[in-house]
C-alpha cells in the first residue's frame, strides 16, 4: 500500500471521528458544507496542542474532499455536463456533501436481509408494514382508480402491482417521503465517499440531462440517501430512460406527479419484458419487479401486497368511501432528518 494512500485513509477516517459527535450542519468552507456535526472545539481545559492537531487534520481532510470535487468536475465534462452547471450547483445555498453517506448503504433493510443475513422475512415484512399498505393500497387504488385502469389497459399489466411498488417505495406518494436529500448533493457524496463513482458520474450526467428536460433546476430533486427520486424513487438515469407523462407531453414530465409515476412505473415493466401476454407468469413478474430493485426481499414484499390487493379485488366490492388515513408505515429508507 503506497504512502499516499495510507495518509489518505487516516485523514478520512480523522474526519470521520471527528463527524460521529452530532447531525448538525457545519459550514466547512466558503463552497463546501458537510454534514458531519463536527462541534466546535472548546479550548477550555484541553491542550492547545491537540486543538492543533485536530484542526490540521480537518484542513487535511477539507483539501481531499476539494480534490475529489475537481476530479469529479472533470470526469463529468467528459460525459457532457458543463464545468460552469456544476460550479453553480456548488455554489448554491442548498449545496453540502453527507460525509456519512456510506453508513446509510450499510443499514438499509434489504442489505441486512439479503446480503448481510442478519435479518429474515419476517422482520423486513414487519419494518416494512405490509399488511398496512395492503389496506392503504385498497382505498388507494379506488381513490385514483381512473389513472390505475388507463395504466392497466395500456399492456395489460394489472393495476395492483403497479400499487404494490408505489406502497413499498413511498408508502403510496406520502408526502413524508418525498426525500431528506437533495439528489444532487447524495451523488456528489456518493462519489467523495464511497466507491460508487461510477455511479456517481452517471446519474449526476443523467440529473443534468433530466434538469434540461423539464426545465426544474436541480434542487427540485429531492431524493433517497441513494439519490432515487419521486414517488416511484427512479434513479436519474432511469428517469431519462423509462419515466413519461401521463399525456404524453415530454417537458411536463414530473416525478412528483403521481399521474406520471403510475404510467412511468408501468412503462417500467413493460420494457422489461411484462405484460399482459405474461402478467400471470410467476417468473416473469419476479424478473420484472428484480429489475427495478435487485434485491430478492423486496421483490418478496411487493408481490405480497400484489397478491394481497388482488385477492381483494376478486372477492370484494370497494366501499364507496376512498378517505385514506394518514399513518406511520416506513418506506425502505431509513428515517431520516428533514433538509435544512
Amino acid at each position: 500500500m503506497s504512502v499516499s494512500y495510507l495518509l489518505i485513509a487516516f485523514a478520512m477516517t480523522v474526519m470521520l471521528i471527528a463527524c460521529a459527535g452530532s447531525g448538525g450542519h457545519v459550514k466547512k468552507s466558503p463552497e463546501i458544507k458537510t454534514d458531519s456535526g463536527s462541534e466546535s472545539i472548546s479550548t477550555e481545559g484541553e491542550k492547545t496542542e491537540e486543538h492543533s492537531i485536530l484542526s490540521e487534520s480537518d484542513e487535511f481532510a477539507e483539501a481531499l474532499v476539494a480534490e475529489k470535487m475537481t476530479e469529479l468536475k472533470q470526469r463529468l465534462a467528459r460525459n457532457g455536463v458543463p464545468e460552469e452547471w456544476f460550479d453553480e450547483q456548488t455554489r448554491h445555498e442548498s449545496f453540502q456533501v453527507h460525509s456519512s453517506i456510506a453508513r446509510y448503504f450499510q443499514r438499509s433493510a434489504e442489505k441486512q436481509v439479503d446480503y448481510d443475513k442478519q435479518r429474515d422475512e419476517a422482520w423486513y415484512f414487519a419494518r416494512l408494514g405490509v399488511e398496512a399498505k395492503i389496506e392503504k393500497g385498497k382505498m388507494f387504488i379506488e381513490a385514483h382508480k381512473p389513472i390505475f385502469n388507463m395504466a392497466e389497459a395500456k399492456h395489460g399489466i394489472h393495476k395492483e402491482l403497479i400499487a404494490a411498488i408505489l406502497g413499498i417505495e413511498t408508502n403510496f406518494a406520502d408526502r413524508h417521503q418525498r426525500g431528506n436529500f437533495y439528489a444532487f448533493n447524495s451523488l456528489v457524496s456518493q462519489y467523495v465517499f464511497t466507491k460508487r463513482k461510477k455511479f456517481a458520474v452517471r446519474e449526476i450526467a443523467a440529473l443534468y440531462k433530466f434538469s434540461k428536460k423539464t426545465g426544474h433546476p436541480p434542487q427540485y430533486f429531492t431524493s433517497s440517501y441513494a439519490g432515487a427520486i419521486g414517488w416511484g424513487q427512479f434513479i436519474p438515469s432511469s428517469l431519462l430512460a423509462f419515466f413519461v407523462d401521463s399525456n404524453g407531453i415530454h417537458e411536463d414530465t414530473d416525478p412528483f406527479s403521481l399521474e406520471d409515476t403510475i404510467f412511468s412505473i408501468e412503462n417500467y415493466l413493460y420494457r422489461h419484458n411484462l405484460s399482459g401476454n405474461n402478467i400471470d407468469d410467476p417468473d416473469a413478474k419476479y424478473k420484472a419487479v428484480f429489475a427495478y430493485n435487485h434485491s430478492d426481499i423486496y421483490v418478496s414484499a411487493v408481490l405480497y401486497i400484489y397478491e394481497g390487493l388482488r385477492d381483494y379485488a376478486r372477492t370484494e366490492k370497494p366501499e364507496e368511501s376512498v378517505h385514506l388515513p394518514e399513518d406511520e408505515v416506513q418506506s425502505t429508507e431509513e428515517a431520516l432528518p428533514p433538509i435544512p
